[in-house]
């Protein structure tokens, strides 16, 4: 049987209903049609045959087998109904016997790492569809652990399953908390929330891709998690995949940690009251101090988020990686743009786990993208006829990383900006992607309908600001610049700046950092010299300041490297994040 992300794979729009056999329009040909809404396409979702009557586009989907893990099934282990003893722990917690009934909670003896030893431990059992699919174990210490290797998923799923709306907390006992008010259409995350500066911290929402149709179809979400730093990071990671607009924020009093607090210090109506005056997320541009407090508090305490490093020690005094940012990258054709957007990008994922929607139509057929990717991951050519070849184990560990880190969006109907940023929302969703690329700018599709050029540009850039802001990413475009002058006596062109694209000043005005990549002798071959002219930076102190002169790097075509004097600096680093693959 497939599922339903197998069916998105093929860019199959299932509409929101499943069942053996689905009619739904054909990304083929119903964009083509009079009768755009027409179902042409069948779809058979135990077997996986599919066939359109209009266009006759048919086949078999096939699971994507590099994305498939293998999880382990919890084993039932010999386990209880709790006995009074932790009937009354729970009670002291509020939570009443039934609420422990209904939510399956069992008791078990197991071992602890924490004390190396067994302990008497309550079981918060996760079920999907009715399936025992993790276990979470807790002893009278507040000694966690699950089942190693289990799949991690929404504690009480099923709870919302066929809802329009559900309440997402950090814990078990939040959700037991708003089971006692009969609010039963809540969830929890499996891990609490991590903290920010964790090693791996975006694996930690893996969760989120195994649920994600669960909340595919609802119109409210409201989520309450605990009122401290690592709360508040969860919160908005929550909403940045879940989408905004449909958020809505529980807030506890100031002096409860989490809804638990609220209903064992002010009782199961001031719960209920705080699920009430729920407030919507701040996404209209409208606020107050309020509404940012905790988090102008926490710059305060700890200092403003800076940029990461690029992995490039001697760029890093003038770029690195800031989310919500907009950033442009500009040069001659040919002088290695995308080759630099990628190697930045392969830099994130490796030294932070960043995941990447990537449009760039130019790069087609998408294995030779890939192929690139891989080459960058490890610094070995694929070329059969090259000695130095990579190994078959080392091109598949490279596809095992690009697989998990790159995501290709290629719609076949339309290049408009609407549907390639429709496609990256898409990847937010499911894949928590981190950054996305558009390269270049003029292979969208563009509709200037009657209006000039450099107001079709600006309108088109305050909407990839909006983007970018909404779901907190790194964003970069690369953009031509117009045709340039040779440079009499040099046999090169100028340095382009943002104001030789398209649309003039407004790339300069719209982008948060503009970088061009620049061959200084890019008609002499054996001059692998690359030159990064970082021409603006919008916020100085947190990103880095522009370059006076050129950040000078080497291109290694063998690799398909960028280099510093001393070699490819995240050398290591990639044997490192090796280990960490879950396959």
């Amino acid at each position: 049987m497939i599922n339903k992300s197998d069916l998105l794979d093929y860019g199959i729009d299932y509409r929101g209903r499943w069942s053996e056999e689905i009619k739904t329009r054909c990304p083929k040909c119903s964009n083509k049609r009079k009768k755009k809404k027409e179902p042409c396409l069948a779809v058979n979702t135990q077997t996986g045959l599919f066939t359109c009557h209009h266009c006759a586009w048919s086949g078999v989907i096939k699971k994507d087998k590099m994305n498939e893990i293998k999880y382990v099934r919890p084993q039932i282990k010999k386990s209880s109904p709790p006995p009074n003893k932790i009937l009354q722990y729970f009670k002291s917690r509020g939570i009443t016997e039934d609420v422990v009934k209904r939510n399956k909670i069992t008791q078990c003896n197991i071992y602890m790492p924490q004390v190396q030893k067994n302990r008497d431990s309550i079981c918060f059992n996760y079920y999907r569809d009715g399936e025992l699919i993790n276990i979470k174990y807790r002893d009278g210490d507040k000694n966690f652990k699950q089942v190693a290797g289990a799949e991690k998923i929404f504690y009480g799923l099923d709870d919302i399953k066929d809802n329009n709306s559900c309440i997402i907390v950090e814990g078990e006992m939040d959700k037991l908390s708003f089971d006692v008010v009969g609010l039963t259409n809540c969830v929890s995350v499996p891990d609490g929330a991590p903290n920010p500066n964790a090693k791996n911290v975006e694996s930690k929402f893996s969760y989120l891709d195994n649920c994600h149709s669960y909340f595919e179809n609802m119109d409210v979400i409201f989520i309450g998690v605990d009122n401290d730093a690592n709360g508040r990071r969860l919160l908005e990671e929550l909403a940045r995949r879940l989408g905004k607009e449909r958020v809505m924020i529980i807030d506890f009093p100031k002096e409860c940690k989490d809804a638990n607090d609220v209903l064992v210090n002010h009782g199961a109506d001031k719960l209920k009251e705080c699920y009430n005056n729920a407030r919507e997320y701040p996404v209209d541009g409208v606020f107050s101090v309020a509404d940012v407090e905790s988090g102008m508090i926490d710059a305060y305490n700890n200092g403003k988020i800076k940029g990461k490093s690029t992995g490039y020690s001697v760029l890093d005094p003038h770029y690195t990686f800031r989310m919500s940012e907009f950033d442009v990258f500009t040069g001659i054709p040919g002088h290695g743009k995308t080759s630099f957007c990628f190697q930045l990008m392969m830099n994130g994922s490796i030294l932070y786990d960043w995941k990447w929607g990537v449009f760039s139509p130019e790069n087609y057929p998408i294995t030779e993208l890939y192929e690139t990717l891989v080459e960058m991951y490890i610094g070995k050519t694929s070329d059969i006829e090259s000695l130095s070849r990579m190994s078959m184990t080392e091109y598949t560990r490279g596809m095992k990383f690009v697989n998990k880190h790159f995501f290709v969006v290629y719609p076949e109907d339309s290049f408009s900006l609407s549907n390639v940023l429709d496609k990256f929302k898409h990847l937010v969703l499911r894949k928590g992607i981190k950054g996305v690329l558009i390269d270049p700018f003029n292979q969208l599709d563009h509709n200037y309908s009657g209006i000039s050029e450099a107001l079709y540009v600006a309108e088109t850039l305050n909407k990839i600001r909006r983007f970018t802001k909404n779901y907190h990413l790194k964003f970069i475009v690369v953009a031509h610049p117009i045709t340039m002058r040779s440079d009499k006596g040099i046999g090169d062109n100028e340095v382009p700046t943002a104001y030789r694209i398209a649309g003039g000043s407004n790339w300069f005005n719209k982008a948060d950092n503009i970088i061009t990549v620049h061959r200084p002798n890019p008609k002499d071959f054996r001059d692998t010299s690359v030159d990064i002219h970082v021409q603006k930076i919008k916020f100085q102190k947190l990103v880095g300041v522009p370059t006076g002169s050129p950040v000078r790097l080497s291109y290694d075509r063998p690799s398909n490297r960028f280099l510093m004097e001393d070699g490819y600096p995240l050398e290591d680093n990639v044997n490192i994040s090796d280990n960490l693959l879950p396959y």
